[in-house]
């Protein structure tokens, strides 16, 4: 079978878009500590906010496509370094057992009636809270170095084919977050205060577990 680097350029471009596009779409099934960033800012201030988290996710993932693309050996060698895995693990797991305890311990004001109302955050920080949780992980960063070593490596890809195939990824991730974005707009108006409080807490503890899991992880597997 012909390598698609002997195929034609814009066939071979295609497949390459094309097969980004599909993986992209299977990413947007998984569910972890991101997903749930992205519901809680919907659910608590609208399509907006879980816009901005999920910009802060995709403008990290950028930077790890870019700087795999243009130093790939840079970036493996950063990785190698002995007790990266675990300070990064640990670095991660403090984060997100913060971003929990935020989201279980923030304050709601309701008043009198069904009106729903939270303490409104920037969407600055939303956006940075996204741009956090996906950039201290080490999953992250293991995981576009996995795809580089998987795909790209063993099909001889160029750096501008591989910017196509990554192009197809991303995007199908940006469309998919603002998906679950204006989902989640959509889903508030129909929860009252107390079921959107409730939501909030379970997303928070959710976190919270992430958040430990990968501390034990980085403590007592990765060493």
């Amino acid at each position: 079978m012909a390598k698609l680097f002997d195929l034609p350029v814009s066939f071979a471009s295609s497949t390459m878009l094309l097969q980004g596009i599909l993986l992209g779409f299977s990413l947007s099934f998984l569910v972890g500590p991101l997903l749930f960033a992205v519901v809680e800012a919907g659910i608590s201030q609208g399509f907006r906010a879980g816009l901005s988290v999920a910009s802060g996710i995709w403008f990290s993932d950028i930077l790890f496509v870019s700087t795999i693309l243009w130093s790939v050996e840079t970036l493996a060698a950063v990785t190698a370094i002995q007790g990266f895995r675990t300070w990064v693990g640990i670095l991660g797991g403090l984060l997100l057992i913060a971003f929990g305890l935020g989201s279980l311990f923030l304050k709601s004001k309701v008043k009198d009636g069904a009106e729903h109302k939270v303490e409104k955050r920037s969407y600055l920080s939303w956006w940075l809270r996204g741009f956090l949780l996906n950039l201290i992980n080490p999953g992250t960063i293991f995981f576009w170095l996995g795809i580089v070593s998987a795909v790209v490596v063993p099909n001889n890809w160029t750096r501008e084919q591989s910017m196509v195939f990554f192009a197809g990824m991303l995007g199908m991730l940006i469309l998919t977050d603002t998906l679950k974005a204006w989902a989640a707009k959509r889903v508030r108006k129909f929860l009252t205060p107390h079921h959107a409080r409730q939501i909030q807490k379970v997303i928070g503890m959710v976190l919270l577990v992430f958040g430990s899991v990968l501390i034990f992880r980085a403590i007592f597997i990765l060493i």
